[in-house]
């Protein structure tokens, strides 16, 4: 699924499902808009056991199986996503987690919802809990190394040192992306926006031509924004 990336990409889809079909009951004891319902891990309080557990059936009996429930969650809150509401893509980010916990993908979408929301270093909490659990398709790496660019851009306290480390990872991100998913537009045009934060503008024109030479578009946005940086080559 393509991220929406803030400042230069339009957003684009419309919600088609009800809060009703999203899943569940409303959550009044705690936090469906935080990953995680705002805490670190399954809840302990019995009552609101029996609630998770309750969600859970509902969602399996709905969808057939575990796996799928949480592959429908996922999809809801990648819909949610696109179409700018994050309190429902959270919400439903939360309830794939809930069936899956050990799964990254919940976890890659925690990161996207704080990364679209300016919350750069928190998005990288999120992701490095998604890498740590094997995170592995293309598009989301490519998200992470994005992540990664954007942390160490916003984050004052980081050292020269660390904030060179970050750009690092998120190189090794990109490659690790174009290594299983080389025809992949989306991933050059992300790794076009990581070049710019990172000041490297002429890597960041290789990386549109790339992406362009894949029948990719990137924004006119981010294009007006680089060649203000650097004009645009010709070849």
């Amino acid at each position: 699924m393509k991220a929406h990336v803030r400042y230069w990409v339009n957003l684009a889809g419309a919600v088609l499902l009800s809060a009703c079909a999203a899943g569940g009951p409303p959550r009044a004891v705690y936090n469906d808009r935080l990953p995680m319902y705002g805490g670190s891990g399954p809840r302990d309080d019995p009552a609101a056991q029996a609630q998770d557990e309750k969600l859970i059936a509902d969602l399996i009996q709905r969808y057939g199986s575990r796996q799928a429930a949480a592959q429908k969650m996922l999809e809801l809150g990648g819909r949610y996503f696109q179409a700018g509401n994050y309190a429902m893509a959270m919400r439903n980010f939360n309830q794939a987690w809930l069936l899956t916990p050990n799964s990254p993908d919940p976890f890659w979408g925690f990161a996207i919802v704080y990364d679209d929301q300016g919350k750069s270093c928190d998005a990288k909490a999120m992701i490095d809990r998604a890498l740590s659990l094997n995170l592995s398709k293309p598009a989301e790496l490519a998200d992470a190394g994005r992540i990664y660019t954007y942390c160490a851009i916003s984050d004052a306290s980081l050292g020269a040192a660390d904030r060179q480390q970050y750009f690092e990872r998120a190189e090794e991100l990109y490659f690790r992306a174009v290594s299983m998913a080389s025809d992949n537009p989306y991933i050059y045009g992300s790794w076009a926006i990581a070049h710019y934060w990172q000041g490297d503008y002429a890597d960041a024109w290789k990386m549109i031509k790339k992406q362009q030479a894949l029948g990719g578009q990137p924004g006119e946005d981010f294009l007006q924004l680089l060649r203000t940086r650097m004009p645009e080559p010709r070849h």
